[in-house]
This record gives structure tokens, sequence and C-alpha cells, in this order.
């Protein structure tokens, strides 16, 4: 008893990683002699949303390690409450009592790991880097945790091989612990938080005589195999039609440095995009990316000009990256050859690679990120891309970025990129430059500025918007208080924004909104704008608002409802239109182990002198979590409108999961279109094995 008081008055900023004397079995009941004999923290307080106050109960963490695993083990007691603890899908823990790991393993109090975990051991893993967070990165973890009669116990065990780290012998690391309470809304953690911090990694404790091998991850093969079953539409159905072989591979060259590679990769497990249903559209939809290789560190190739889009690179024969750090300097090199690339989006004449230059062609995709720590808490860095259409046009990009922190929660960065672009016939030159300056949003003024310039001949094949000639610029001013009564916090808030288009298009904005948040876990905004558009000479000027809502009501129901509307101009038509949306997104739990969200969504657009167009959404996804790696989803996705023929997506997918690498999908998905009679079938099963030699 007396080791453990010692412990907590040790432990106002630091901690010791412990021994695991005797082995320690990751079976969510901290039992073994090892953990009564370290040190333990428990001086949790409250960040969000609003500061101060303890949790309720008590909560203690230890860390202890071996040759090969970092261990934590939490144990929550007096809980006067009814916890929340489901058999969920991997990172499906939001709703849930959560306990939170952040590692910063470089101690450069800008990036780390964050893991968090509910009571039953459930898990969720991020990659943060200078205030970026990464929510798709995987990695294995090995947890397990169990309910008490007043709170939980839960053991971690993280491999020395699914982190990266400096080659010294010991080693003191930066460290948070977070506790999540949801039916209040509330974080707590050790040490105390700033709520919105945007370098929270600046606020770390210190983990101190880690002691991790000094060498590589070494070495990690994932080899897969796909069957598939396709009866299209133009043809008729015949056997098993594909069976596609894939490899996976990764490579700790240091504890730092990987080389990861993927050869013919088949990316059927990953579950379709939402149906874009948007009237009136501009330009083509961003859509998120969602496949593995291209998820697993992203962040070594994120810069401020927003140089890549992985989505752009469709269906990769192979690819092969390398990233990591060294000292202060990340970096980050990807090739990937495109057996079917997409075209991009050109306006005004500015070549670029459109649907007849891609139309059967093959494309390389190459780009280069480095950047290193500066200015304290900022950083400096410069980017590289090279894009060819195999037999057509060639595509390079290069430039140079910076972020300098100016004090409490401000920031100040600049990017400058130029490309050139060649079809060959012409080749093209073009510069974009930006600016930008912000106090990141919390409790107080939050503040916002940027500005954006692209020349005529600026192209962005590897990216996502390429429209050229245009300038960008705008800001934003909230505050948020913290008034007395039944309110959490009211933020006000203001913004202007514009562009100019070297024809002479143009738009601008003002507007102005009121956000509210009530017992941490209800929220209602709404707000209004007024703006103008000029688009081929005709001027169009509008005005707007929005109402949103979200709540959660208890354990089994959350609720979110969006309404927008106002006047507008008609892209196509150039006159004046009537918009609006109202979307409704419901999430049920009736078990601890089903999940159901049902999204509802309108859009209206009424350009003056032509008739009313109309769609609608209707997409239900339910996930039936029968263990923690069992489970099964079924999706249903139903749009159509007075422009577009009904169409129904229906798949359904049974998953075993080990972990990120190791698992079996069977599924089967039924594409519809009502209206041209065209029906389309897929059957699959596919099989990933993670190997750690």
């Amino acid at each position: 008893m007396l080791s453990l008081v010692v412990a907590v008055a040790a432990a106002a900023d630091s901690v010791s990683v412990g021994p695991a004397a005797g082995g320690v079995r990751v079976d969510g009941v901290l039992d073994e002699p090892a953990w009564a004999a370290t040190q333990m923290v428990s001086g949790f307080l409250r960040f969000q949303p609003l500061e101060g106050g303890p949790p309720p109960g008590r909560t203690e963490v230890r860390f202890l390690q071996d040759a090969k695993n970092l261990y934590v083990g939490i144990r929550v007691v007096d809980a006067d409450y009814r916890l929340r603890a489901r058999v969920s899908q991997r990172e499906d823990i939001n709703a849930d009592d959560q306990i939170g790991v952040y590692l910063d393993t470089f101690s450069d109090r800008i990036s780390g790991y964050i893991f968090y975990f509910n009571a039953i051991g459930i898990q969720q893993d991020i990659r943060h880097n200078a205030g970026r967070w990464n929510v798709s990165w995987d990695t294995v973890i090995r947890s397990k945790g169990h309910l008490t009669d007043d709170g939980f116990e839960l053991e971690i065990a993280f491999p020395w091989r699914s982190l990266k780290f400096p080659p010294s012998e010991t080693q003191d690391w930066g460290v948070i612990v977070t506790r999540k309470v949801p039916h209040e809304g509330a974080k707590y953690s050790w040490p105390q938080l700033e709520r919105g911090d945007p370098r929270i990694f600046a606020s770390a404790n210190r983990l101190v005589g880690v002691k991790p091998p000094s060498r590589g991850s070494g070495l990690e093969i994932v080899p897969s195999i796909t069957g598939a079953w396709t009866d299209p539409t133009d043809t008729p159905p015949g056997p098993l039609d594909v069976v596609r072989p894939s490899l996976d591979g990764r490579f700790g060259i240091t504890p730092d440095l990987g080389l990861a590679a993927t050869l013919n990769p088949d990316f059927s497990q990953v579950e379709a995009d939402v149906s874009d249903i948007r009237l009136n559209a501009r330009f083509a939809f961003d859509f998120p990316e969602r496949r593995p290789f291209f998820l697993d560190g992203v962040d070594w190739f994120e810069d401020r000009g927003n140089t890549l889009y992985t989505r752009s690179m469709n269906q990769p024969l192979y690819g092969v990256k390398i990233g990591g750090r060294e000292g202060p300097l990340t970096i980050g090199a990807l090739h990937v050859l495109d057996r079917s690339p997409l075209p991009t989006f050109t306006e005004g004449g500015t070549p670029g690679f459109d649907a007849p230059d891609v139309e059967g062609s093959v494309a390389s995709n190459t780009l280069v990120r480095a950047r290193t720590d500066a200015f304290g808490l900022g950083y400096a860095g410069v980017v590289l891309g090279d894009k060819r259409i195999l037999g057509g046009g060639t595509h390079q990009i290069g430039g140079v970025d910076f972020e300098v922190p100016l004090g409490d929660r401000w920031f100040a960065g600049s990017s400058v990129l130029t490309s050139f672009t060649g079809d060959g016939v012409q080749q093209l030159w073009g510069l974009q430059e930006s600016l930008s300056i912000s106090r990141a949003s919390g409790i107080g003024t939050g503040f916002s500025a940027y500005y954006t310039n692209r020349s005529p001949g600026f192209r962005k094949e590897l990216g996502f918007n390429t429209q050229s000639d245009i300038t960008y610029a705008g800001a934003t001013l909230d505050h948020t208080f913290t008034p007395p009564g039944v309110l959490d916090t009211w933020q006000p808030v203001v913004w202007v924004d514009g562009q100019q288009e070297g024809n002479g298009d143009r738009y601008a904005t003002v507007g102005h909104g009121q956000n509210f948040l009530l017992n941490g876990i209800h929220t209602l905004s709404f707000g209004g704008w007024m703006h103008t558009f000029t688009e081929q000479g005709e001027q169009v000027d509008g005005a707007g608002g929005r109402f949103a809502w979200a709540s959660n009501l208890g354990r089994a129901l959350d609720v979110v409802v969006n309404a927008s509307g106002g006047r507008t101009i008609d892209y196509g038509r150039r006159v004046p239109a009537n918009n609006g949306t109202a979307s409704v997104v419901m999430t049920v739990r009736p078990t601890p182990g089903i999940r159901n969200d049902t999204t509802a969504t309108v859009q209206m657009h009424h350009p003056k002198g032509a008739d009313l167009q109309r769609t609608q959404l209707v997409r239900n996804r339910l996930n039936w979590q029968f263990t923690p790696e069992l489970g099964m989803r079924w999706v249903l996705d139903y749009s159509d409108g007075t422009a577009r023929d009904p169409r129904v997506y229906n798949a359904l997918l049974l998953t075993w999961l080990r972990n990120p690498g190791t698992a079996v999908w069977l599924g089967g998905s039924v594409v519809s279109v009502a209206d041209l009679g065209l029906v389309e079938k897929t059957v699959f099963a596919k099989a990933t094995l993670l190997l750690r030699p």
C-alpha cells in the first residue's frame, strides 16, 4: 500500500515504466504482481466541455514493459453511473466510455499516436501530426477489458513493432491519458488539457524510462486472395470470373523509417461511397479515401497546398512508399502505377488530363514530401510531384511551405507551388501562393484568415480541385463564452468569403451564426448569410440560412438534423434559383452489439423560369457485431430525383477481423437502375493474413 501512495506523489508530471516481471497476460484483469509494484497516476481533471473538476469515481493508470510490448493497465472504481461498453466493430466506440492513451514517441511535442479503448477493449487508433488528425490509420494492438461492480479494468499491449521511435536505448516519451464519460459529454485528462488546443502534445507529461528495442519494426507481409463472381448488365453471367492474388509488405528499415509496397491490390471489402445527389453542382465531388494502402502513413505526404489527392489513383497495379522520421526530419515518398486513371477537372481552356487523354491509358504517379521541425512547434517543408500518362501528357509540381507559431494558439503559414504541364503540343507553367493566420478556437476568441492565388497556367493533376486562374480569400471570427446557467458554451461567429476568377466570374459572401452547447451532449446552431454571384457576365444577389441540431438522447439514440436554403445562382442557366436541403441522421443502438444508421436527405433546386428539380437519398447501414472479431454489415442506398433514374445499391458483408491485416470478408452487392432496367450483381470472398517473421 505504501508503494502506491509514493507512486501517486511522484506522478505529478511524470510516470515511470516498470518492468513486466513475471509477464503480463492481456486478459483485462490487473492481477499480475508487476502492476501493484509500479507507479500509478490518477490526477484526472476535466477539460471538455469546460475545465475543472475530477471525473466520477477514481481512475488509476500504470505502465509496464518487456522486450516485445509496452503495457498500460487502467482501473476505474467507484463510478456511480451505468457505464456504456458495447460490443462494436473496431473504431466504433465514440458513444462509449473511453480511455485514451496519447504517446509522443519522439518527444517533439508536435506529433504522436492516439489510441482510444472502450471498457471491454474495443480499439480506435489515430495518427496526429502538427494539428492534423489521420483517423483512418490502423495498427496492431492487443487489448481486453471487463466491467466490474463499480467501474472497469482494462489491459493494453502496444507491440514495439507497431510504433515508431528514436533508436536510443532509454527514452522519455510524452504521454497523455484521457477518460471520456459520454452521458456527461465530458472528457478528463492527465495532465489537464485545454479545450481545442491545436498542439495537444505540447501539454504532455513524461513517460520515463522507456526501453524499446534498438532496431526497426522488422518485416510484415500481408498476402491476400480474392475470388469474385459478377453478373454484369450487358453480358451473360459466367463462372467464378476473377481470382485475384495480391501482396502487401512493410519493412522497418530503422525504428522510425519504414518501407511499404502493394502489388495488384484489391479493395473490394471497402464500403462504397455515399451516392452523390447534389443539384446545381459546379465541380466534382471530393470523396474521402478509404483504401488501407493509401491511408497508412498518409500524414507523411500532407502539405499546406493539398498537392496529393489519392482518390485520383483509381486502379493501382502496384504502389510503393517509404516514410517516417529521422531526427527532426519527416519524409515520405510514394509511387503508384495506375492502370485506369481518372480525368481531372479543367476550366477555361487550361490544358489538363481530360477524358480523351486518359482513356485506355496507364498513369505513373510519384510524390516526395519532406518536412523538418522548425520555429519551435512549427515546421518547414518541400514537396515534389510527377504525373504522366504513359505515351501522353506529363505534369510536374513542386513547392515549399511552412508554419510558424506566433504565441498562444496563434499560427501563421504559407505555401508556394509551381507546376509544369505538357500535352505534347503546349507546355504550361503556373504558380499557386497561399497565406494563412489563425488562432484555434477553444474558450475565448478564435480567428482564421486565408488568401490563395492560382495563375492561369497552374495545374494540380495529383490533387483534387485543379481550377486555375482564380483567387480565394476569407476570414472567420468567433468567441466562445461560458455563461452561467444551463448552457455550457455560447459561440457567436461571423465570416466573410470570396473568390475572383480571371474570366470575371466571382463570388462573395458575408455571414453570421450562433452555436450553443447544452449539458455537453446537445448542440444547436443557426445562422444566415448574404452573397453575390457573377457568372459569365450575369449577376445574381441572394441570401440564405441554416439550422442544425445534434443530440444524444440516451444510451440508444443519437439524432442529427440539418436544414439550409436560400436564393442562389443556377450555374447552367445563369439565372436566380431557390435552393433547399434537409437531412436527418438517426443512430439507434438497440442492443450492445447492434448499431443502425439511417440517413434521409432531400434537395430542391428551382431556377427562375424552369421546372423544380428534386433529389432524395435514403441510406441505411446496419452493423451487427456478434463478437469483437466477427460482425455483419448491411448497406441499402436508394436515390432518385427529377433529373436522375432511381438507383438502388444493396450490399451485405460478413467480416472476421483479428487485427488490421488478418481478416476474412464474405460479401455481395446488387446495383439496379429501375427505369433503365439495369442490374449488376457481385459476390466476393477475400482473405488476408498478417505475417511478422
